[in-house]
């Protein structure tokens, strides 16, 4: 696969990127309650959730169930291809919006106004602070 050469799985080819969500495992339930936890116990909303560097959506759709609208984003074309082809449903049963977006260019994403994202994540960076990863 591509990894070494693009870190950022940019470059992902259409199999690289399939590839990667059909062995990429979800993050534990553990790690989801923490955030969900927290983020209530802090009074925050659950209106808009926006996942960055998402991948093949696995951490977005395993949340998306306690927001009213989902946003999972990625720089990568293909791992976006790979998150819609596995789709996704929010809190009311519609379907999770993934759109193709660094993290720098969340600003940028149609329908995104400033200051409504109620949760933003990026599953990896929580996965290695709330279990130790290095």
């Amino acid at each position: 696969m591509a990894e070494t050469a693009d870190p950022t799985f940019r470059s992902y080819s259409a199999e690289e990127a399939k590839l990667y969500a059909a062995s990429r495992l979800s993050y534990s339930q553990n790690i989801y309650n923490k955030v969900l936890d927290h983020h209530a116990a802090t009074g925050g909303e659950f209106d808009l959730l926006l996942d960055v560097g998402c991948g093949p959506g696995n951490a977005t759709r395993d949340l998306s169930l306690s927001f009213d609208r989902t946003i999972g984003s990625d720089p990568g074309v293909q791992m976006i291809e790979a998150a819609n082809a596995l789709g996704g449903k929010i809190k009311s049963g519609k379907d999770i919006e993934f759109v193709v977006a660094a993290a720098e260019e969340i600003s940028q994403i149609k329908g995104l106004e400033p200051a409504s994202v109620d949760l933003l994540t990026s599953a990896m960076a929580v996965s290695y602070v709330l279990e130790g990863c290095k």
